[in-house]
């Protein structure tokens, strides 16, 4: 029945069938592929949900604006605190860049919580699940009414119980309307 075949593919015009080792050969490139693919899988940075948000988007000339960044982890990842116990660890942080006209008062961070880890001295200062990070801005008298945008960046490490990813940074901003007084 095998030679009926080859003979069968051969009438229509296909040629003789395919060699075993080009069949074998295409069945490892496609393996290969799939590894890759899981692998690269593996590797992908976990990355959180960021959220801005102004408590008062329209404000005057001279006045405070309070900002909010809400950070959403993924189950199973925490980040450092702001303030990690070990000085080697990354710290969270929220840097902001404001344009002419607008001061940074303060940025604050949640309160950390413990967390133990075999084989480490003291618990890590983490934050784990979605937390928020808060910041005061205050506006000069001369800023110019219309649209401000407040651009930021967090910066953070990533890491589960057992593996920690590459520290990243991700682009944030705010989006305030001046008006006049």
């Amino acid at each position: 029945m095998g030679s009926h075949a080859s003979s069968a593919a051969l009438e229509r015009g296909g040629g003789s069938p395919p060699p075993r080792s080009r069949i074998r050969t295409l069945g490892q490139l496609a393996l290969s592929f799939v590894v890759a693919a899981a692998a690269s899988a593996q590797v992908r940075r976990p990355a959180p949900t960021l959220s801005t948000a102004v408590t008062s988007p329209r404000v005057a000339p001279g006045s405070t604006a309070h900002l909010r960044l809400k950070v959403a982890l993924p189950p199973g990842l925490h980040v450092q605190s702001d303030k990690p116990r070990d000085p080697a660890l990354i710290p969270t942080k929220l840097s902001l860049t404001p344009p002419s006209g607008v001061s940074i008062l303060r940025i604050s961070y949640p309160k950390a919580t413990d967390l133990v880890q075999p084989g480490v001295g003291a618990p890590l200062a983490v934050f784990s699940g979605t937390f928020v990070v808060d910041a005061e801005i205050a506006l000069t008298r001369t800023v110019d009414p219309g649209a401000l945008n407040i651009p930021g960046e967090l910066r953070y490490q990533s890491c589960t119980d057992q593996v920690c990813f590459p520290p990243s940074r991700a682009a944030v901003s705010w989006r305030l309307t001046v008006h006049s007084r």
